[in-house]
């Protein structure tokens, strides 16, 4: 199983996101993901949204997967906005922030070590260490872009609510 680099807490005090949430399975999702970050980053570039070094850009995982059926499963394209940014949400775009502490998983990984990835923050640390989960979604930020091919790796980091 793959372990992070390291595992780190973070507390997030309202942080500013514009999303796309898309409903399906993770496959369809992967699918469709290229056109959803377009879509994002389209919007972001038009209000002139992005901070160079600053945006970061995410997925959040809003469902369970143990728990919802998989055509239901919501997964949003998410970036950070500043704080001081004017949005009218549009089309598929939405609005929202996150707040509270994470765990923090930072991985380096290839484009199909994600759910070992993810797998390792659940039943590796999540449930071995003494934090508590809280109910909030979890997400990944992705610190270089994803990998476009099976042999390259990229640094993403895992994010699960903790108490």
């Amino acid at each position: 199983m793959i372990e992070p680099i390291n595992i780190s807490t973070e507390e997030l005090e309202d942080q500013r996101i514009i999303y796309i949430r898309f409903r399906g399975s993770y496959v369809e999702f992967r699918k469709h993901s290229r056109n959803l970050f377009k879509e994002l980053f389209d919007f972001a570039t038009k209000n002139h949204l992005i901070v160079p070094e600053k945006t970061k850009v995410l997925t959040i995982y809003d469902d369970n997967p143990f728990i919802t059926d998989e055509k239901n499963l919501r997964t949003s394209v998410t970036m950070t906005i500043p704080k001081e940014a004017k949005v009218i949400e549009s089309g598929n775009i939405c609005e929202s922030s996150i707040s509270g502490k994470f765990g923090v998983g930072h991985f380096e990984i290839s484009a199909t070590q994600y759910g070992e990835a993810w797998q390792y923050m659940y039943q590796e640390w999540l449930f071995k260490d003494k934090a508590k989960p809280r109910d909030a979604v979890p997400f990944e930020i992705y610190i270089t872009e994803p990998p476009k091919n099976l042999k390259d790796k990229s640094l993403t980091d895992i994010y699960i609510p903790i108490l």
